[in-house]
């Protein structure tokens, strides 16, 4: 056969599968619990405490419109990175009740960073996977220092249950881990330096929602101890 016959019958093959492929992949993530959005924004706390009370008006959408363009709290270089970061924050604000942010509100510092720690773990399912199958077995090992390479496992183990996952490049992948790992320094659970796991300690009132609401795991993701725990549980019984 021709050569150009040839090349045209696989141009025209080509062509038939791609939209096979992409509406293949396109399933498989609306059936996928799993997002890779949040590499495009960490944890950015401060940033996040300017934008929440948009988050809160009646006018949210007109508002965060406006950011996007201005970029007056973001502080972001272009428009494009602005949309996709207060996305996020819109995405991690609509995990939790109203309620919640204005308790949120209320907290220091340091509750109210275990408090976005809580409301990200809530919103992606691969961080609660990593902090939960990875980082907590980790603090209740003897080796406390999490790096890149301990989360590899838990992806490839992820990559082999969820096809939208296993679709991700190796880049992507890595960025993830990245990022979790990131939004654990900054929350303040994992030093800089060694990269040794810390625990979360609040005073017990600061573990309230969580309590009430029956997330007491999070006591747990805290890195607290059993008998820590407990102490918590019971002045708050």
């Amino acid at each position: 056969m021709h050569s150009c016959t040839l090349r045209h019958q696989r141009r025209n093959r080509y062509f038939r599968e791609q939209p096979c492929k992409s509406k293949k992949k396109r399933m498989a993530k609306s059936n996928s619990p799993y997002s890779a959005a949040f590499t495009a924004c960490s944890y950015l706390i401060t940033e996040f405490n300017a934008i929440l009370p948009l988050l809160q008006s009646s006018d949210s959408a007109v508002l965060l419109k406006q950011e996007a363009m201005d970029r007056k709290y973001t502080r972001i270089n272009n428009e494009a990175s602005a949309k996709k970061i207060l996305a996020e924050f819109k995405r991690r604000y609509s995990t939790l009740p109203p309620t919640f942010w204005v308790w949120y509100q209320g907290l220091d510092d340091n509750a109210q960073r275990a408090a976005l720690l809580y409301a990200i773990i809530k919103t992606y399912r691969l961080i609660f996977d990593f902090h939960i199958h990875v980082a907590l077995k980790k603090w209740n090992s003897v080796n406390h220092t999490l790096v890149k390479e301990d989360l590899v496992m838990e992806m490839l183990d992820i990559s082999s249950k969820d096809e939208f996952v296993d679709s991700w490049s190796e880049q992507t992948k890595g960025k993830l881990m990245s990022a979790y790992l990131t939004i654990l320094r900054q929350a303040d659970m994992l030093d800089k330096n060694n990269n040794e796991l810390k625990p979360i300690r609040l005073m017990p009132s600061d573990y309230k929602y969580y309590v009430e609401t029956g997330d007491v795991w999070f006591l747990d993701a805290c890195l607290l101890t059993p008998m820590e725990k407990n102490e918590v549980l019971n002045s708050l019984a």
